[in-house]
């Protein structure tokens, strides 16, 4: 029989662009029983979402700001698969560390814009922003193994090393069965160049069977953001029971070479997210208008 290694190996060394789901679900298959991290977001966390808005289209429900509708899930993402659509989001952890990323909103718009990530792009985008709040525990499965980012984020580096502190406590096969398998899967949710949505194909299909297994979802590092902060990718089910949509908000981001203006454009506060909503424009003293941003992008050297 093949064992843990030899599937590990195996994954590694699949061509991804024939779409071999089959083979990956059936390699996933040897790697038996391994040890993985819980993460748990009590009542009252709060998420932040980021969709970008299409030309002339402004969002005013929960279903517009929540997970893709299955209908219309063709891809894999890092955590998602065509037959098992997901709610991501982004998320910062409650201890935050000086000079660390503590603002939720920058990572949400690293993972949604494009304008934000390529390099040589420039221009403006509406984005509209969502905030959530938990409402009844999330039990999710860290991927934090990473020891790249160990470095990057203080709360990555605590989960890494009570993995390992954990493990410890394992009979020798089942660690390192473990270690093995775990730092593998983080490797695949930390890829960073991706040239097709199959690239995702391993990590997204071990989100399918976890959610298929009974946990909410996943926790991992923000590739987008340098994996100073956190992302999560939560069952619509979990969404659905655990979640409260409480205020969204428009912003226009601004971008010239390397710098980077973010104006607020309209807000609501939510308090029956089962209602339509309307964004309106927020209080002056909160926007700064497009001419004068433009001006100061133009007059940087």
């Amino acid at each position: 029989m093949q064992d843990y290694k030899t599937a590990i190996e195996e994954l590694k060394k699949l061509d991804l662009s024939k779409n071999p789901r089959e083979e990956v679900l059936q390699l996933f298959n040897h790697f038996g029983k391994f040890g993985l991290v819980q993460k748990l977001f009590h009542r009252g966390k709060t998420l932040i979402r980021a969709r970008p808005n299409e030309k002339g289209k402004q969002f005013g429900t929960r279903d517009e700001l929540t997970f893709k509708p299955q209908e219309f899930n063709h891809t894999y993402q890092r955590a998602s698969t065509p037959n098992q659509t997901m709610f991501y989001a982004a998320s910062i952890h409650e201890d935050v560390k000086q000079d660390e990323l503590d603002n939720a909103r920058v990572i949400a718009s690293l993972e949604a814009s494009h304008l934000l990530r390529d390099i040589g792009q420039e221009g403006e985008q509406l984005i509209t922003f969502s905030k959530w709040v938990v409402t009844q525990d999330i039990p999710m499965i860290a991927i934090c193994y990473h020891k790249d980012f160990t470095e990057k984020n203080s709360h990555t580096l605590e989960l890494y090393n009570a993995y390992h502190h954990w493990a410890k406590s394992l009979d020798g096969d089942l660690r390192e069965r473990s270690i093995a398998i775990t730092e593998f899967l983080a490797s695949e949710y930390a890829k960073k160049e991706i040239g097709s949505h199959l690239d995702y194909m391993i990590s997204a299909l071990f989100s399918e069977r976890s959610v298929e297994r009974g946990h909410a979802g996943i926790f991992y590092p923000s590739v987008r953001a340098d994996a100073q902060g956190f992302n999560v990718a939560l069952s619509p089910d979990c969404v659905n029971n655990s979640l409260q949509l409480v205020s969204a908000g428009e912003c226009t981001i601004y971008k010239k070479g390397e710098h980077t203006i973010v104006d607020n454009e309209t807000v609501c506060i939510i308090e029956d997210d089962t209602l339509p909503f309307i964004l309106k424009p927020v209080s002056p003293q909160y926007h700064r208008g497009k001419d004068s941003i433009l001006e100061e992008l133009n007059n940087i050297k």
